[in-house]
């Protein structure tokens, strides 16, 4: 009786609890990707300077070697490396002029934003359309599936 009674006198305050980080996130949210830089990394304000930060970032060798396989393979295999820094340094959980970008895509996840960077990269460098609008589109629908898919799982629902 004593944890029932606990249990409803903190209810109340856990709530507010979340509350308060979920607006403290949006404040800051909402600061992040009106800067320039964060955490004295600059933050590409579009695809296009995340090109130019990319070639300035990278060397000859590095290029190269990105080429010699296709643009998929490409991002699964630097998502790890090149992509978790893309992840960290652009401020990707937290939000940043760059992610917010590509949330205008459809691209919301971190992860997805890395591939769908290095992905753009590996076309930049051949020269290949973007296609912005149709990737982003395609990342939003994976993520809804498998939201979808989570929600009929706990439902019970297969």
């Amino acid at each position: 009786m004593r944890f029932i009674l606990l249990l409803f006198l903190l209810l109340p305050i856990m709530s507010q609890a979340q509350n308060n980080a979920e607006q403290e996130y949006q404040e800051q949210y909402a600061i992040n990707i009106a800067q320039e830089s964060i955490n004295g990394i600059y933050i590409p304000a579009d695809v296009t300077e995340a090109m130019i930060e990319l070639d300035r970032l990278s060397d000859d060798a590095g290029r190269s070697k990105l080429l010699e396989t296709d643009e998929q393979h490409a991002a699964d295999v630097l998502v790890m490396g090149l992509g978790k820094w893309m992840v960290v340094n652009w401020n990707f959980y937290e939000g940043s002029r760059l992610s917010h970008k590509l949330k205008e895509y459809g691209v919301t996840h971190p992860d997805d934003m890395a591939k769908f960077l290095i992905v753009s990269y590996h076309r930049h460098l051949r020269g290949v359309p973007q296609e912005l609008e149709s990737r982003g589109a395609a990342f939003y629908e994976i993520r809804k599936k498998e939201q979808e898919a989570r929600i009929a799982r706990r439902n019970g629902i297969d």
